[in-house]
């Protein structure tokens, strides 16, 4: 399948890449050795993979390829790839399937020139004049229940960033294991701009990963 995984990533725009690695966690280490003389049903996983493959997704697309499960974020429900509560929802539908199916690894990636542009602030503002305390509560929770899902991944997640990745859309990186960047990838947070506390983890990755001075 490594022929297959490198087309899946050039036809994404990374055949030239700038590399930005962080490595496989020690939990998911450990989560393979211990699974690796547990058998698996050959036919439950195959059950999964043809569920997953028949299901039809509204902003995202599903490939199973040979040994992986490739994510393509292509929203219809918002604009340039963001988040809002339906897309975070079918990113943590494919990943809970490709956790169960016989996936090896999950390739993320995006249609189009933008790789996501954080969260769909759009989104949130209309459904503010409702009942703000109500619709911040249940943002919170989607964003919270969709960074978990990266976090809780037990199988490796490689991006590839094909262009601007902007707010969660950035801080999401650091709890995959591998982020492949093109020249046109570009990455951003500004949550100051936006009076908005960061999210993803990101208080706590990008120190780690680039030092308490950047």
């Amino acid at each position: 399948g490594t022929s297959t995984f490198m087309e899946a990533l050039a036809a994404n725009g990374t055949s030239n890449i700038q590399t930005s690695v962080t490595g496989v966690t020690a939990s998911k280490r450990r989560f393979i050795d211990d699974r690796r003389d547990q058998p698996f049903d050959k036919r439950l996983r195959f059950s999964v993979r043809q569920t997953e493959s028949a299901y039809r997704y509204r902003d995202i697309v599903v490939r199973k390829q040979d040994g992986f499960t490739h994510i393509l974020l292509s929203t219809k429900s918002s604009e340039n790839n963001s988040l809002n509560p339906e897309v975070m929802k079918e990113v943590q539908s494919a990943l809970n399937t490709a956790a169960a199916d016989d996936s090896k690894l999950v390739l993320f990636s995006a249609v189009g020139s933008i790789f996501c542009s954080g969260l769909d602030f759009i989104y949130f503002i209309r459904r503010l004049t409702d009942d703000r305390k109500k619709e911040s509560t249940k943002m919170a929770e989607a964003i919270r229940n969709f960074v978990n899902t990266f976090i809780q991944f037990k199988k490796p997640i490689i991006v590839a960033v094909n262009g601007p990745a902007i707010g969660l859309g950035a801080s999401i990186l650091p709890l995959c294991d591998v982020v492949w960047a093109n020249e046109k990838a570009w990455f951003q947070t500004p949550y100051t701009t936006f009076g908005q506390s960061p999210d993803g983890c990101s208080s706590l990755t990008f120190p780690r990963i680039m030092g308490l001075a950047s």
